[in-house]
């Protein structure tokens, strides 16, 4: 049985984020839920989060030449990135896909936006794709 929840979102890296965020809103009528600035693999992002139901698009624009979507741009130019799935315990989840000798970008969880909990699996894993797994901060 699968641990995902859902899908949380669909990241897209962007070369312009002011830019890229006007269609989503003019032609498609998604709200912008803020622009937040985050640290990750040694590179600065800003990320906005244009949610639809359940689910969020998220514009990912960072001006530093290294990283998972400076590299990403640089590879492949503007487009999706990742897709993110959300879990109730990305620990027990990592340990058990790292006892099968499951590859990863990140060494464990790390803390993400909106001060979540994330892990990327390594590419290869996926066709190429990075899939990220994600932890909604618990509720008080």
């Amino acid at each position: 049985m699968s641990k995902l929840k859902r899908i949380d979102h669909i990241g897209i890296a962007v070369k312009d984020l002011l830019k890229s965020l006007k269609p989503y809103q003019e032609l498609l009528g998604l709200p912008l839920n803020g622009i937040e600035t985050v640290e990750f693999g040694g590179a600065t992002l800003s990320v906005a989060f244009l949610p639809l139901r359940e689910t969020e698009v998220e514009l990912l624009h960072t001006t530093g030449t290294t990283g998972l979507v400076a590299e990403h741009i640089a590879k492949h130019g503007e487009g999706i990135n990742h897709i993110a799935f959300e879990v109730d315990d990305i620990d027990s989840y990592y340990q058990e896909l790292k006892s099968k000798g499951t590859k990863f970008i990140t060494d464990g969880v790390v803390p993400g936006s909106r001060n979540t909990r994330v892990l990327f699996f390594d590419p290869g894993e996926f066709n190429g794709i990075y899939i990220e797994l994600i932890e909604m901060p618990k509720k008080k």
